[in-house]
């Protein structure tokens, strides 16, 4: 008897401040695509803790929908259909989480990682109003730290259920550094470097062990926007629109590369905002230490801010 072949499924990710909101944003409202509306905490977590994922085969269905509330960081996805969350992805009643919870507890099958991961997946496009086969490609969207190996660890976890395949954003070092000081003044160099090292390393782990890669710049992203989405629509294997040259969130036009940013429309000035910020012997450090093809050099005419 043969073996049913995997669905389809796209992972969206880059390190936090990497980019990787600018790319959902761009993405938001395609036909063709079914995104969680923010980040997927849930597959985050899972992969990360083996304690959790045992307690999750081992509950039973009157407990999973607990479970899977608590994965989603505590109710996240309650917040977001509150409205609580003035920054996140998704408006407000965009999610039926009645049928969420009643779609993982109705096909919880205990002992089964497999099953964890796609109920999770196949509820959330029940609570967004698709049903299965229904043609959309699933997409998970992760902020994927590599202190965690959280490309690797989603990945291996995705690729048991789905044929995967991955747009990965990396950001020159300068740049994502200068970001992340402003949340984290604290921030060690070292650490930080292998970070950027071991990402990149991680992505070309995937493309040898779990599937197809695209592997896109930042930067690229921002300069060349519709170059870069063509290419994102023919790896994903949708129709390009000019609708996903415009950054929406919820399906409405909102501001800049990501979702904590105040600028509107896609903004050039941070890629070379660091010259601003960072030290000249912190430069240097990251210049030494990080991989040289981390590094994005502006083309000419692209130095200043636009």
């Amino acid at each position: 008897m043969q073996a049913r072949s995997k669905p389809p499924l796209l992972i969206l990710g880059a390190p936090p401040r990497g980019g990787n909101h600018l790319l959902r944003g761009l993405l938001d409202h395609h036909p063709q695509l079914l995104l969680p509306p923010d980040e997927d905490y849930f597959v985050r977590h899972l992969s990360r803790d083996p304690l959790l994922r045992w307690r999750g085969m081992l509950t039973s269905r009157a407990g999973i929908p607990d479970f899977f509330r608590q994965l989603q960081k505590e109710g996240h996805l309650e917040r977001v259909n509150a409205g609580h969350g003035k920054q996140v992805f998704g408006s407000e009643d965009s999610l039926n989480l009645e049928a969420y919870y009643d779609y993982v507890s109705k096909h919880h099958r205990r002992g089964s990682i497999n099953s964890l991961v796609r109920n999770h997946v196949e509820a959330l496009a029940v609570a967004l109003g698709h049903a299965e086969g229904d043609g959309r490609l699933r997409v998970c969207f992760c902020a994927l730290q590599p202190s965690n190996s959280d490309l690797t660890r989603v990945s291996k976890m995705l690729a048991r259920s789905y044929a995967v395949k991955g747009i990965f954003l990396a950001r020159d070092p300068r740049a994502h550094l200068a970001s992340l000081l402003v949340r984290n003044p604290t921030v060690d160099l070292g650490r930080f470097c292998q970070r950027q090292n071991s990402y990149r390393q991680e992505v070309d782990w995937f493309i040898e062990n779990c599937g197809p890669a695209l592997h896109m710049r930042f930067e690229d992203l921002v300069t060349n926007t519709e170059s870069c989405m063509r290419e994102v629509c023919e790896f994903a294997g949708i129709a390009f629109s000019p609708a996903v040259l415009e950054y929406t969130q919820g399906g409405k036009a909102s501001h800049s590369n990501s979702s904590f940013a105040v600028s509107s429309g896609i903004d050039r000035s941070v890629l070379t905002r660091y010259r601003e910020s960072l030290p000249t012997e912190t430069i240097a450090y990251l210049e030494q230490h990080c991989l040289p093809e981390l590094f994005w050099h502006a083309p000419q005419g692209l130095e200043a801010p636009v």
